[in-house]
């Protein structure tokens, strides 16, 4: 009986570690192109003396209006209109923030509550029975937990898959 309660403890245990879903996820590196095997020299870098920009005050609506160029000005018109490119990346960001806290949601317990009131009222015009009314009412609130377990990191997983792809 004993060796078999350590079989089952060993097979169990061999169990849980051999399961995994998948390898971890490395992020790719890019190749240098041959123009480019060397670093970038120092004056591509960051100088000592930067810092972050200080606006005195807000830019104007129109900003671009300042530089009194004719063509910049016809060319902002028709990207305010036409630049649908920007609209379909920001509604797939917006898309992809949402998936994370989708399935971040799954880390933790889900809590539902649903209450219910009822009443019963006995006829008066019953068969048999006496005429006294009776009335009976009924309240309920059922109270569900329930919570998954992560064992084998499929939540956790799922949660930096929905990252990686923002």
């Amino acid at each position: 009986m004993r060796s078999i309660q350590l079989f089952l403890t060993v097979l169990g245990a061999l169990l849980l570690a051999s399961c995994t879903v998948g390898p971890k996820y490395v992020k790719p590196s890019v190749p240098m192109t041959p123009a480019f095997k060397e670093p970038p020299p120092e004056q591509f870098r960051e100088s000592k003396e930067w810092k972050p920009a200080e606006p005195g005050q807000p830019l104007p609506a129109k900003w671009w209006e300042a530089f009194g160029d004719p063509q910049l000005n016809a060319l902002e018109e028709q990207v305010a209109g036409g630049n649908q490119n920007l609209k379909v990346a920001e509604a797939h960001f917006r898309e992809s923030r949402a998936m994370i806290r989708f399935n971040r949601a799954a880390q933790f317990p889900a809590i539902t509550v649903g209450a219910a009131a009822s009443s019963i009222r006995d006829s008066d015009h019953q068969p048999y029975l006496p005429t006294n009314l009776t009335s009976t009412g009924n309240f309920t609130l059922p109270f569900d937990l329930s919570y998954e377990i992560d064992l084998w990191d499929r939540i956790r997983r799922t949660v930096r898959a929905a990252r990686e792809e923002t």
